[in-house]
């Protein structure tokens, strides 16, 4: 090793990096474990995406982390003094603290918890260049649930979202739905769009909830592929876990293929029944995919289409029936990846 290279090195250094670095992994490692949602909240009337998170994420090992995506404050407007430890705690009233307690005061009504009871442990860490940055406050429950609500600063919120993301890992997106669509292309990369750049871009699961709590079931699309059938596994296990009734459904092309959709549903049915999961309906149609999924599946809480593994480019430049549905839909939209 050269003799500079020897004199510029800082042992001390290298051993609290790696240590830090094993404790990153270890941290990931736990969380693998877990079911872990993150839910994206903009103003109190879609606070919605919160009670569906707790609709479909109410049991101890599913945690949930409410994001809160602010601007970065350039103009020196959020005093330096409130860069504290406690501040989502604080009597202050930054953009998005009062969005954020309010979801909290959400799911203690939808989970039956009482934060009292939990320990609670608060950080903060600088972004950005805004004096106050990223905050948190992490809720650990008795029964070891974790609710956690973040305050995170980022140019736009699609990237503080995908940013986030990286901190996870999520199995789980939910964001609600846009007020309105915008185009695929190359044009989600330079513009401040959110769902359909989470959409296109998130390693994880994303869901496009919409205010239909009302409505009961999943509706779970297949198309006869091994992938399919793997996200419908994924799809069924929440839906089962949340108490959902499950209807399996398959397009064909045409009115004499409809034998063929058939087995591709009643396969389905078998699957899920060496898991003990139970399926309520098996339903086929004839004609466009898309155009079918939004009618058949518009009475139901939540459809599901499994991702068919093209990547972020692709996705951005040619869509997915997933994106599409989710652009058509009435009600919400599971988009099941395999790889998150």
């Amino acid at each position: 090793m050269p003799l500079s290279r020897l004199l510029n090195r800082n042992p001390l250094g290298e051993k609290h990096e790696q240590a830090v670095r094993k404790q990153v992994e270890k941290l990931r490692a736990e969380r693998r474990k877990r079911f872990r949602v993150l839910v994206s909240v903009k103003d109190e009337e879609t606070l919605y995406v919160v009670r569906m998170a707790a609709r479909l994420a109410n049991c101890p090992t599913c945690d949930i982390v409410l994001l809160y995506v602010r601007p970065i404050d350039r103009s020196g407007s959020i005093h330096v003094q409130l860069a504290r430890r406690n501040i989502l705690q604080a009597g202050v009233e930054l953009p998005g603290l009062r969005i954020l307690r309010a979801g909290l005061e959400v799911l203690q009504e939808e989970l039956g918890l009482n934060i009292e009871e939990c320990e609670t442990a608060a950080s903060q860490m600088g972004a950005w260049g805004d004096p106050v940055g990223d905050a948190k406050v992490a809720y650990t429950c008795p029964d070891g649930r974790e609710i956690v609500l973040k305050l995170k600063v980022s140019p736009d919120i699609a990237s503080g979202i995908l940013d986030q993301y990286e901190l996870g890992p999520y199995n789980l997106i939910i964001m609600g739905e846009p007020v309105r669509w915008k185009k695929s292309g190359l044009w989600l990369l330079f513009h401040h769009v959110v769902a359909e750049r989470v959409l296109a871009m998130a390693p994880c699961s994303v869901m496009i909830a919409r205010d239909t709590l009302d409505r009961r079931g999943f509706f779970i699309y297949l198309d006869g592929s091994a992938r399919s059938y793997n996200g419908m596994r994924r799809a069924a296990v929440l839906a089962c876990e949340a108490g959902e009734p499950i209807t399996l459904f398959a397009v064909a092309p045409t009115q004499d293929e409809l034998r063929q959709a058939q087995k591709i549903v009643d396969k389905g049915r078998e699957i899920l029944e060496k898991l003990d999961i139970p399926v309520r309906a098996t339903k086929v149609a004839a004609g466009d995919v898309v155009k079918s999924i939004v009618q058949q599946g518009a009475d139901h809480l939540v459809i599901a289409v499994t991702d068919r593994g093209r990547t972020r480019l692709q996705r951005i430049f040619f869509g997915s029936i997933a994106s599409e549905v989710a652009r058509l839909a009435s009600t919400s939209v599971l988009d099941v990846r395999l790889s998150g």
